[in-house]
Order: structure tokens, then C-alpha cells, then sequence
């Protein structure tokens, strides 16, 4: 899979109703095999006839782009030419939309997982449409000539485009209850909480009480969340990621 080694579970709305041949324009006769296989691969994707499909018409729409857009090896491409491109050609647009669904799919179920993870009660976070309209655009830009396509930076941009609103979401629950940091942290808990939250004469308080009151720390938390996100979101490195993040905050500059 592009975004995923999971078996993918496609939304195929876009391909209910393809009628490719009544809607699409004419195209260059270099570009035609390429599109013929983009129309074959997208409605064995509908019927659910291939579980390669998506990667089938990737390759098919990366022969469309390179036929059709002014985009050579190795360049930039030009986000407005992909959007026309996507607009003029439905065989297209229909790939962009089920790539991006199959994307989102992923995404909500991470946040989903990570939310029941941490006790979370609040609705776990999806993609808004804005940012599944950048997904699209994302892999539009995949499709384009290039000499070296790499999947992994694909799944890293796919992951980016939510990654700063997901990590304030975080921090606001880091913020309201002490019980997150518990789950979050597990053993390093009390070691953290000693080192890095606030005290008064009496006793120490919550790390939630430090994101509370210290906008340095919750910065360094919100920013240290993010990356993690970003980078695949992996729980079992969570506490770490927190406690530096924490620890850095807390750190006099002198001896950081």
C-alpha cells in the first residue's frame, strides 16, 4: 500500500458512477495506455476485484501525469496545473480522492488507537476537509516524474498535514487532567513528576498544573508531540518524547 502494509479497506464513493469515456477529454495518444490502465485498475478497485489496485493505478496515473503535465524529472510540480489535471481528467481525481480515503481511514484509526490508549474521552481527531483536499494534492505531487519516489517521505507528509492540530489536541488533555500523564508516562511517571512539576512549600504539584501555568513547557510539549506524530506516532516511545520534552523546558539554560 502506499500509505499503509495494512490490507486496505478503500472508500470507492468517487467510482460508484465512473463514465470515463462520456466525461474525459481528449488526450495524447502517448497518454491514452496510461489512462486505459488507470480506468481498468479504478474500477477493479470499485468492484473490489484487486487488492493492488491502489498501487496499480498510482503507477497508472504517474504515466498520465508524466504525459500531460509540463513537469520534468526531478521538478517541482506546479499545484495549480495538478488541480486542473485532477478537474479536466475524472479518471484522475477519482485516484486522488480514493488515495487521500484510504489515507484518512488510516489516520482516523491511529488517532482512534491512541486515544483509547491514553483513557482519552474527548472524540478522537480526524482529517478536516481542507485537510484531506491537501491529501490529494499530496499524492497528485507523487505522481509526478522524479528521480527517486520515496514512499516513506509520502507516509511522512501524509502524517504532517494534521500533525500540529493533533499535538495541540494532546496538549490541551495534558492540560486538564493529571490522569494522562499517569497513562502517558507509565513508570517514568513519578521520576518526571519529582524533576519537573511546579512545588509549593507543602508539595509538589501535577505536570498537568506545569502545562498550565508555563507556556514555555507546553510549548516544548506541543512542538515534541508534533515531530512524534509525525513521525509515525508510535506509543511505545511517548513517554520518552515526553520526558524530554519536559526535561528541556525545565532545564536553565546554562546547563542545557
Amino acid at each position: 500500500m502506499l500509505v499503509s502494509d495494512n490490507e486496505p479497506q478503500l472508500d470507492t464513493d468517487a467510482l460508484s458512477d465512473p463514465g470515463w469515456e462520456a466525461v474525459a477529454p481528449q488526450v495524447p495518444v502517448h497518454a491514452a495506455p496510461y489512462l486505459e490502465q488507470l480506468r481498468d485498475a479504478l474500477d477493479r478497485i470499485r468492484i473490489g476485484a484487486d487488492a493492488d489496485g491502489l498501487q496499480r493505478a498510482f503507477a497508472a496515473a504517474s504515466g498520465v501525469v508524466a504525459s500531460m503535465t509540463s513537469v520534468g524529472s526531478g521538478g517541482r510540480p506546479d499545484l495549480e496545473e495538478m488541480r486542473r489535471l485532477a478537474t479536466a481528467l475524472p479518471e484522475f481525481g477519482a485516484f486522488l480522492s480514493c488515495a487521500a480515503g484510504e489515507a484518512d481511514r488510516i489516520v482516523a484509526a491511529g488517532t482512534s488507537h491512541l486515544w483509547l490508549a491514553l483513557g482519552l474521552r474527548s472524540a478522537p481527531p480526524a482529517w478536516t476537509p481542507e485537510e484531506h483536499e491537501a491529501a490529494r494534492m499530496l499524492f497528485a505531487c507523487a505522481c509526478a516524474p522524479a528521480q527517486d519516489t520515496n514512499p516513506a517521505r509520502l507516509r511522512g507528509g501524509l502524517r504532517s498535514l494534521a500533525a500540529g492540530r493533533f499535538a495541540r489536541l494532546l496538549a490541551a488533555e495534558l492540560s486538564d487532567g493529571e490522569e494522562v500523564w499517569v497513562t502517558a508516562l507509565r513508570e517514568r511517571y513519578p521520576s518526571v513528576r519529582h524533576r519537573c512539576a511546579p512545588r509549593t512549600t507543602w508539595r509538589s504539584r501535577g505536570l498537568s498544573d506545569l502545562l498550565r501555568a508555563d507556556e514555555t513547557a507546553r510549548r516544548a510539549v506541543t512542538a515534541r508531540l508534533e515531530h512524534w506524530l509525525a513521525a509515525g506516532g508510535e506509543l511505545v516511545a511517548l513517554a520518552a518524547e515526553l520526558e524530554a520534552a519536559l526535561v528541556h523546558a525545565r532545564t536553565p539554560a546554562r546547563f542545557a
